[in-house]
């Protein structure tokens, strides 16, 4: 029986991709799907300059950060596929699927390896990219299958005759790697040097990063710590909005970002709050002149909100790294803005990224406010952002359809108690995720209570569910002496 359905298969060069959600699995599903949020989310992020400082000291184990995306080799009882987080799947006549099944005959039992899935680039070429790995994935027969390598850094489950199931020291797991998928051409285990010291770190960085041939390091200590390093990178963005700072509301707390994407509009890309306090006082001081209306509201971390203003300051920001997915694999959403008579509107959620550990490095007077000067495409420089270059349309949301609606009064010494009840459906799931598919709303009125109106809401999946919290709330808070009102 496979292990995954070949529904929805579309051709990739002589083999076959299938969509997310193929694996039939559910013990493979789950654990692909955890294993980003669970193990890889977890990587602590250095930059060159603290390789020498913020590492534990001993032997260290260094492989190259390779820029595709996180995939999972699985061998189970004759068969050998590729499988994403999201349970997209690569097989068939595929040539590193065919050398996977060289790997199958050394495995022993179900074994799920995980690894970097990317393009192969040509001699002097450069490093891999992951929008390499798109583009020799797609083109249907036309694929350049021939391109698409994997390396692989971890088991899940299985092994090989000398180490199998779960092996929780890593250079064990990594030797069985070596073992298990020794002589590949497009299927190895990662690279790895064996060091010991941040200097000999600091020398990988310069051999591998900086000489490009990776993305960046991913550095393994023997506590199972793992860490990753990048350059840092620096991007030119305009100020959208600003908060007052928490401690002195004569200077800003935060700075609200955006990027201009081809068709004018403006995609928030995040935040930045570490700069020197001198900045703050004078960035306040313009700031607080160019204020503007908009119908978006932004909160940051703490919950304060952003007052918009005119986007006519460009800065510069140094990033540790710019991640377009989530620990899920979903795609982070950021909503997209249009200028308006002078004023912001929001259009909607479009696939865009977070902005790591930003810092303030200067003001650019000499860019503007321009698709090229701070174009959204400069987080192409670490990540790939679906539909980076596509107008974004209006969002046209389903009208809302209410279900039920309760209401139950009751009079108490002359005062008077409202009970109230509405359960609706969305009819927007499926066009944004941010919205739920049901919504139950309690509302509890009491003119002699000291807090007198209290409310509750309660999400569900589907219709019955919805209806059974409706009923339980019915059953608890509806008794004796409440009457209904309609």
């Amino acid at each position: 029986m496979s292990l995954f359905s070949s529904d929805g298969a579309r051709p990739m060069g002589k083999g076959q991709q299938l969509p997310a959600g193929s694996i039939t699995d559910s013990e493979i599903a789950a654990m692909l799907r955890g294993y980003k949020r669970s193990v890889a989310s977890r990587y602590r992020s250095v930059v060159q300059e603290e390789l020498a400082t913020h590492l534990p000291p001993g032997k260290l184990l260094v492989s190259p950060k390779i820029d595709g995306e996180l995939w999972f080799l699985v061998l189970d009882e004759g068969e050998a596929f590729f499988a994403s987080p999201k349970g997209r799947v690569i097989a068939g006549d595929v040539p590193v699927v065919k050398e996977a099944k060289k790997a199958l005959k050394r495995s022993q039992g179900r074994t799920i390896l995980a690894g970097e899935l990317f393009a192969i680039k040509g001699k002097g070429k450069g490093r891999p990219r992951v929008g390499d790995l798109a583009s020799a994935m797609g083109g249907g027969e036309d694929a350049s299958t021939e391109r698409i390598a994997f390396a692989a850094f971890d088991s899940l489950m299985g092994g090989d005759g000398e180490a199998n199931g779960s092996i929780p020291i890593y250079k064990d797991r990594l030797e069985m790697l070596e073992r298990l998928l020794d002589g590949g051409k497009r299927l190895k285990a990662v690279k790895t040097e064996n060091v010991a010291g941040g200097a000999a770190v600091e020398g990988l960085f310069e051999q591998w990063v900086e000489g490009g041939k990776g993305e960046g390091l991913v550095i393994r200590s023997m506590d199972n710590f793992v860490y990753k390093a990048k350059p840092t990178i620096n991007i030119d963005a305009a100020i959208i909005g600003y908060t007052l700072s928490s401690e002195d509301p004569n200077k800003v707390g935060s700075l609200l970002l955006g990027m201009m994407r081809e068709d004018d509009s403006f995609q928030v890309i995040g935040s930045c709050g570490n700069m020197p306090d001198e900045q703050r006082f004078a960035f306040l001081k313009q700031l607080q002149k160019q204020g503007c209306d908009s119908n978006y509201r932004h909160a940051n971390s703490k919950g304060a909100l952003y007052r918009f203003v005119k986007p006519t300051t460009v800065i510069e920001v140094k990033l540790t790294d710019i991640q377009s997915e989530d620990s899920s694999g979903d795609p982070v959403m950021r909503m997209v803005l249009e200028r308006d008579e002078g004023n912001w509107r929001a259009i909607r959620q479009f696939p865009g990224a977070s902005i790591l550990h930003p810092v303030f490095v200067r003001i650019r007077d000499d860019k503007s406010v321009s698709q090229t000067d701070i174009r959204v495409s400069q987080l192409l420089e670490r990540c790939l952002v679906e539909d980076i270059d596509r107008k974004v349309e209006r969002l046209v949301l389903p009208a809302s359809e209410v279900l039920r609606r309760e209401v139950y009064t009751k009079s108490v010494k002359g005062k008077l108690g409202v009970r109230k009840l509405v359960v609706w459906k969305t009819n927007k799931q499926d066009v944004d995720r941010n919205y739920p598919a049901y919504v139950i709303h309690w509302t509890d009125y009491s003119a002699g209570r000291k807090d007198p109106l209290k409310r509750e809401v309660r999400l569900a999946p589907e219709q019955g569910r919805a209806l059974e919290i409706a009923d339980a709330f019915i059953d608890k808070n509806i008794k004796k002496g409440w009457s209904s009102a309609g």
